[in-house]
């Protein structure tokens, strides 16, 4: 019998403790479409205060349990109950089977190891439980890698931290040094201070807006705006052709527009390879 998508659970995590860092290891040989966090005991996602996945060693994954579920919740597809956690390498956000499946983990492609760790901090009595969503190698009939089962979906952090109200430039990688193409950026702030953004790659603007025209869009497309976080999204449609390819570029700036002195995190949505950023 065949079948399209596996959902199983993962291996257990080892050091599952009030304050440390849990760990598991995420078998390859399948696409990995989304790993899933299931929190019991005394566990809440604000209680995660950073989850990393690794493969081959290199983060590809990396966020704050209250910082995922913004990203989730964002694209509108439901995923922000209290118990479940979801990290998502295929976006069901997307509009059809291709658009969604451009990012997600063929763990066959020349991956050796695969970790996930999981920081908790103030859990008295947590509970982690790993829950695997896996669908085959994204290969033809005739055995062959298809064309974008190379590339993986990839959330990078970047801290920044502004004094006064201004402009802030911010430089995430891009370009041919790197090679990567840009989903969304998610500007997370603790004061929610941010009240525009304009991006401009090799001088041309590609995205400005300000906090209401860009949160209408949003909603417009089905997204759901999340208090403290400022969006820029170049698939808001469902079409993955539409994301920022940076591949070609010689600059890229992204220059942020604040009401008063703030911090926080850049989260980057990416499609890449494992070999960059």
């Amino acid at each position: 019998m065949s079948v399209g998508k596996l959902t199983r659970y993962g291996l257990p995590f080892s050091n599952v403790v009030a304050n440390g860092t849990a760990t598991n290891m995420i078998t390859p040989g399948r696409t990995l479409e989304n790993f899933q966090l299931k929190l019991a005991g005394t566990l809440t996602k604000a209680m995660i205060t950073l989850l990393r996945i690794k493969a081959n060693g290199k983060t590809v994954i990396e966020a704050t349990g209250t910082e995922l579920d913004k990203v989730n919740a964002y694209r509108g597809t439901g995923t922000t109950a209290l118990k479940f956690l979801d990290v998502f390498f295929t976006d069901y956000s997307l509009n059809n089977e291709l658009d969604r499946q451009v990012g997600a983990f063929d763990t066959t492609m020349g991956i050796a190891n695969l970790t996930t760790e999981v920081t908790i901090a103030g859990a008295t009595a947590p509970v982690l439980t790993p829950i695997l969503v896996e669908s085959a190698a994204q290969k033809a009939r005739t055995g062959e890698a298809l064309p974008f089962a190379g590339l993986l979906t990839k959330l990078l952090r970047y801290p920044y931290n502004i004094s006064t109200g201004g402009r802030l430039p911010v430089t995430v990688p891009f370009g041919p040094a790197n090679g990567a193409i840009i989903k969304r950026l998610h500007i997370i702030s603790n004061n929610g201070t941010v009240t525009g953004v304009t991006v401009k790659q090799d001088s041309l603007v590609v995205h400005e807006s300000v906090k209401d025209e860009n949160e209408f869009m949003q909603t417009r497309n089905g997204r759901v705006p999340q208090a403290n976080m400022y969006t820029i999204d170049f698939v808001i449609d469902g079409d993955i052709k539409k994301a920022l390819d940076t591949r070609d570029a010689r600059s890229l700036e992204w220059l942020v527009d604040f009401s008063g002195a703030d911090a926080g995190n850049i989260l980057v949505e990416y499609v890449d390879t494992l070999g960059n950023l």
